[in-house]
């Protein structure tokens, strides 16, 4: 398994729309992966961005096979629909909500073993199956799975009693031994995240 990727996608929003343009501009500016620019429908020439977003009422305007509408407005949909419209996919095969337990949860998602699609902390158990629970109704995959660390006593024990009590067993819930050796360190020298987030990370992309 290659490194865990951080590419960054080009995305143009071409509407005139403005409300419609600050709402996906502003949850896109929060995604480091990506870079976005805005254009009217009427400007679209060439299709030189990985994806184009516009609204139901504008996309006869604009000739690409690269168009997303938007149906929601959420950090996941929107940037897993992003990036699976970029590299000309469906769905994917497989998505790991990676979770650190502890006083500070690092929480992670990950795409095909190497895609970052999300991070965060959390404080409370109940946040973090919250975070867990909008990645499954959000993400379209073959597969999907959640990873947890040994560690962590009540808050682990916690996480796992709720998440079991909400997906019974569509969902596999998995403990995950935390003696990363420096191979899985490694691969995730170039990323720019927390302690926290970067242990979750290591958990969602370690093999059972």
């Amino acid at each position: 398994m290659g490194k865990l990727r951080l590419t960054v996608i080009s995305v143009t929003i071409a509407t005139k729309n403005f409300r419609f343009l600050y709402t996906v501009k502003n949850i896109l500016s929060k995604i480091h992966e990506i870079k976005t620019n805005h254009i009217l429908p009427k400007e679209f020439t060439t299709d030189n961005s990985d994806v184009i977003i516009t609204t139901e009422t504008e996309k006869n305007v604009i000739k690409s096979n690269k168009i997303f509408i938007p149906k929601a407005f959420n950090h996941y949909y929107l940037f897993s629909n992003i990036f699976l419209i970029a590299n000309s996919k469906k769905k994917f095969g497989e998505v790991v909500v990676g979770i650190d337990p502890g006083k500070t949860i690092g929480f992670a998602v990950i795409g095909e073993g190497k895609s970052i699609l999300g991070v965060g902390e959390f404080f409370t158990a109940v946040d973090a199956v919250k975070e867990t629970i909008t990645v499954f109704f959000n993400v379209e995959t073959d597969i999907f799975k959640v990873n947890i660390g040994r560690g962590g006593g009540e808050i682990k024990e916690e996480v796992i009693k709720r998440l079991k009590s909400i997906f019974y067993e569509k969902v596999p819930v998995n403990v995950i031994n935390e003696d990363f050796t420096s191979q899985n360190k490694n691969r995730l020298a170039e990323t720019r995240y927390s302690k926290n987030i970067n242990a979750a990370l290591n958990i969602a992309s370690r093999e059972i």
